[in-house]
């Protein structure tokens, strides 16, 4: 029985796409040509220009508006976001709210001095995040990035533990910054070129339920999986007498929307106040109503020393932090006058303006609940697709309104191109999708929370349909 779901957010249109041009459309591609000149080309995947240049079967669109679920084209066309734009529009594009936060602000006070001059915003902000966050996390570091909100964490334990050494996990993505890309082991590709100047005491070990790993993620492989990091700690043969911290996801996002099992979790806190480690939670993805929680550490009721976050915490400025313990955070000392961590645009106002709008967004209009409630619907509907195609999808996977679709081929192995091509049928057909894990073969649905139950019906219609026609 398909499970109720929340009706249409009030101040959204559920918009279905509307194609004017083929995709990508002129405008798109004249945008890309400019973009080809002046651009890295490491950094956009497009077509290649030349015979013997690399890049991608076509053009990426160019985005010019959006609101709610729907985002337009430099061509007018209309797509509906299926990716919440790498998770950061929670509260969905262009929130009204958001919105007149940001231009109340931006006539009073656009930028402030980092460490040194104080702003309203920022201290707000972290008033507010410490009655949101569990436990007696309290004290903030705010940051830019996913990535920044994570080298604060590390700072923060190698500060108050006096150990270097991090654990982390296969299948990780943390981030590309120096600091975070140590801990991330997502793919190869993206460490290799840098290697040799990563944090060597970063050790990573089996996260249960990763794909090509060697623990599943039943109870059964979530306590091996246990088991072995446990004798990595005990032993002092295995050399990680400097560790200091473990850094996990409790969902890993990139690397699949892999659920860690809530014992495993468990165990980790167990595990770190028997070793005196510090037990950071990387929640730049899950935070702030993801999992249909607040935070989805709260799933499996635990509470980490270290909680990093980000994405849907700015309702889509560039704003993160890491929340920790009054405790742990008075081990960095008190500031002198000049700050050992800090940055120019520590605590933006508008940043924190905007930020502190989509909170309360989030709590008004009960977007956690709905992405709760509107998750185990999608939930319902992705179950009665994979029946329909059980050769070519894997269950479900993720909590909320974080799901993945395996791919796989007739060996029931994972299928990256087939996720490629069916990434790229859905935006023919006007829906914006992105694929994740480590064989790049599972399709990630992290809508915003205001999407409607007609434009993932029409989504998953168009998912059907490309798989048929595969």
């Amino acid at each position: 029985m398909l499970p109720p779901a929340p009706a249409d957010h009030p101040t959204f249109s559920p918009l279905l796409p509307h194609l004017r041009t083929s995709i990508p459309g002129p405008g798109s591609q004249r945008l890309v040509e400019t973009l080809a000149r002046y651009e890295c080309p490491a950094i956009t995947a497009r077509r290649a220009r030349r015979r013997e240049q690399s890049g991608v079967d076509q053009d990426p669109v160019v985005w010019s508006r959006a609101a709610g679920a729907n985002v337009w084209d430099a061509d007018d066309n209309r797509f509906v976001d299926l990716t919440a734009a790498f998770a950061v529009m929670g509260v969905g594009h262009g929130h009204p709210a958001v919105v007149a936060a940001a231009r109340a602000q931006a006539d009073l006070l656009i930028h402030g001095m980092g460490d040194v001059f104080p702003n309203a915003p920022r201290i707000h902000l972290m008033e507010r995040l410490a009655q949101l966050a569990p436990g007696d996390l309290q004290h903030s570091i705010l940051a830019l990035t996913g990535a920044g909100a994570v080298e604060a964490a590390l700072k923060t334990a190698a500060i108050a533990t006096g150990r270097p050494g991090v654990i982390a996990f296969h299948g990780a993505y943390h981030g590309l910054g120096y600091g975070a890309l140590a801990p991330t082991a997502y793919k190869r590709s993206f460490r290799e070129p840098f290697i040799d100047q990563l944090n060597p005491r970063v050790t990573h070990v089996p996260f249960p339920g990763a794909d090509g790993g060697p623990f599943d993620d039943s109870p059964q492989g979530a306590a091996r999986a246990l088991d072995y990091l446990a004798y990595l700690l005990d032993n002092p043969a295995t050399g990680l007498a400097d560790v200091g911290a473990v850094l996990v996801e409790p969902i890993q996002g990139r690397g699949g929307e892999l659920v860690a099992p809530d014992a495993w979790l468990q165990g980790l806190r167990a595990l770190c106040d028997k070793h005196n480690l510090l037990l950071i939670f990387d929640e730049i993805y899950t935070g702030f109503g993801r999992t249909g929680r607040w935070f989805a550490c709260q799933h499996a009721d635990v509470t980490p020393d270290l909680l990093c976050v980000g994405k849907a915490l700015g309702g889509g400025a560039p704003v993160s932090a890491v929340i920790g313990t009054p405790e742990i955070m008075a081990r960095w000392g008190q500031s002198t006058g000049e700050a050992i961590h800090t940055s120019t645009f520590l605590g933006n106002p508008l940043a924190c303006a905007m930020a502190l709008a989509a909170l309360q967004v989030l709590e008004d209009e009960h977007l956690v609940q709905r992405a709760h409630d509107l998750g185990a619907w999608l939930r319902h509907r992705l179950d009665t697709l994979v029946a329909k195609h059980p050769q070519r999808l894997g269950p479900v996977r993720g909590r909320g309104l974080m799901l993945g679709l395996p791919v796989l081929d007739h060996r029931r192995q994972p299928d990256g191109a087939e996720a490629l091509r069916l990434m790229g049928a859905l935006l023919q057909r006007g829906f914006l999708i992105l694929p994740s894990g480590v064989f790049g073969n599972v399709l990630a649905l992290a809508p915003p929370f205001v999407i409607s139950t007609t434009q993932l019906d029409a989504a998953l219609d168009a998912l059907d349909a490309a798989l048929q026609a595969g």
